[in-house]
């Protein structure tokens, strides 16, 4: 009976077994992964729309690169800082990394991290054979051939990362809710408009008994409107002290022109750019600065506010949630006759950078950095971004893609000012002083002087910081360059000649003059910034 039991029991297990073993070989995805390389994007772009358009890239790409196969991380954007830092620094980042400048606190990263693609951009990309662009070099298919995205980088000139994007900054309306207010669905152009048209809402809301306001508001939305408006309050303080020509102000010319008392928030120019953005505040629910970004989506969502402002990369979201129809339109102008900052106003402000943006860069880490660079020559590619266009919402930041037709509006106009910065902050702790002022400008109890007394006390010492936080990071790129230009000179003198090599070497100790230059002259303001204080 034992051995009757023992040999049903062998049978039963040997039939298990066999069974197994087919559903693994036949119905089950297989043991072995088919693609043998794997590479994964990190990016913060969760709106409705830019998954689509990278997962239709996606698709194409593994269809004529059946080795690879590519993975999209996605990671909140509140999140995001933290999650870059940690994944770089332990060395477990993805192949390819979504990044930018203005993330805030990070600038040691691009050359601490990242792969230069420098060496890779006079070269076509293969990917736009058979276009109108077709042997064109890399860089210069780029819609603004990466002019934004280099004039940011730690070292000047180097090339860290490629751009998917373009827009510009929009009002998004409820167009129904306009009507039903106005009789028209005529947009406001000028500011002057905008008022009026506030005051319409304000009246709306009161004789209908329906909670209302002209803008949805929160932290974001109202800093990035705040921020818009101010290029039309200071182009022209911003040309007074451009002494080099260069028709925009960078951050580190800012922090010292401040330490030469050559500004102060105490000028006429922006205390009525506190004043406007006091008035600005006001046409939003209270309390919206304790907000977050997706509270006022929900806010427009909900038919609570007339008006929405972000950038185009709100409009697929926008239009997928509204359950109306939502209309982007261009931000209300400031002209010269406006009652609170005419007399300051130059010309029309820039309604969004001529820049391309959705950077994406090359970790150092990556153990598939050739596949990796291929992805990113595809994903900028007329196909790739055509494909990401018409699946996401967004136009491409390359050139010759075709734009369809209901995506016109987001192209920004390249008529108007813009100067560089907007005095909300020029470094981390300088700008740590502004939001920490804020609430007494907007609250109803506050106003421009109690404001600009509360931000300018402390605020030397916040820019003295900023400005050693900066050199500190021009120091770092100097010190990778240095480094590679000793190799660059070791080659050429054990090496024939490499015309390439020479020129890299050449463009690259150029380039290192001119940082080392900027770093001196840092040092420098420092240092009399100090003995006058003593």
């Amino acid at each position: 009976m034992r051995r009757r039991a023992l040999l049903r029991a062998a049978v039963i297990f040997g039939a298990g077994y066999l069974v197994a073993t087919w559903w693994v070989f036949t119905r089950s995805a297989p043991v072995v992964a088919a693609r043998p390389i794997t590479l994964r994007i990190a990016h913060w772009q969760i709106e409705k729309g830019p998954p689509d358009g990278l997962a239709a890239a996606i698709r194409r790409y593994e269809e004529i690169n059946p080795r690879v196969k590519v993975e999209q991380v996605r990671v909140p954007s509140a999140l995001y800082r933290q999650w870059l830092r940690t994944n770089l620094t332990g060395g477990t980042a993805t192949d390819i990394v979504e990044f930018a400048y203005f993330v805030g606190g990070v600038d040691d990263v691009p050359v601490r991290y990242f792969e230069p693609l420098t060496r890779f951009m006079e070269a076509p990309n293969p990917y736009n054979r058979g276009t109108a662009i077709e042997g064109m070099p890399w860089r210069r298919t780029f819609a603004d051939s990466l002019y934004l995205m280099t004039s940011q980088s730690p070292e000047i000139g180097q090339v860290y990362g490629v751009t998917l994007a373009q827009g510009s900054s929009r009002l998004f309306c409820n167009r129904g809710l306009l009507e039903e207010i106005t009789g028209s669905a005529k947009p406001p152009r000028t500011f002057i408009e905008f008022r009026a048209l506030c005051a319409s809402v304000a009246e709306y809301s009161r004789r209908s008994g329906r909670p209302l306001h002209p803008l949805a508001g929160s932290r974001s939305n109202a800093q990035w409107l705040m921020e818009l408006l101010m290029q039309g309050c200071v182009a022209g303080l911003n040309l007074e002290l451009d002494r080099d020509g260069y028709l925009s102000r960078g951050q580190p010319q800012v922090m010292m022109d401040y330490l030469r008392a050559r500004w102060s928030s105490r000028r006429p120019e922006l205390r009525a750019a506190y004043a406007l953005m006091r008035e600005v505040s006001q046409q939003m629910r209270p309390g919206f600065a304790q907000l977050g970004r997706d509270d006022a989506i929900q806010e427009f969502v909900r038919g609570e506010a007339l008006f929405i402002y972000s950038g185009s990369y709100d409009a697929t979201s926008l239009a997928r949630l509204a359950p109306f129809v939502v209309e982007p339109m261009r931000v209300p102008q400031l002209t010269t006759d406006d009652p609170v900052v005419g007399r300051f106003v130059k010309g029309p402000f820039l309604e969004g950078l001529l820049g391309t943006s959705m950077e994406m860069y090359l970790s150092r880490d990556s153990r598939h950095k050739p596949e990796a660079l291929d992805f990113l020559r595809f994903l900028t590619s007329v196909e790739g971004g055509t494909l990401f266009t018409n699946h996401s919402g967004w136009l491409s930041a390359t050139r010759a893609v075709p734009t369809p037709p209901e995506l016109e509006i987001q192209r920004a106009s390249i008529n108007g000012y813009y100067t560089g910065v907007f005095y909300m902050g020029i470094g981390p702790n300088s700008e740590l002083s502004f939001k920490q002022s804020f609430h007494l400008l907007v609250s109803p109890q506050g106003g421009v002087d109690r404001f600009v007394d509360a931000l300018e006390t402390g605020l030397r010492e916040r820019i003295r910081e900023d400005l050693r936080f900066d050199m500190r990071n021009k120091a770092t790129g100097i010190r990778a360059v240095d480094s590679e230009i000793a190799a660059l000179d070791a080659l050429n003198r054990l090496q024939l000649r490499d015309d390439e090599r020479v020129s890299r070497r050449q463009i690259l100790a150029a380039n290192q003059t001119i940082a080392e230059s900027k770093l001196y002259e840092e040092a420098w303001v420092l240092a009399r910034d100090g003995a006058e204080k003593q």
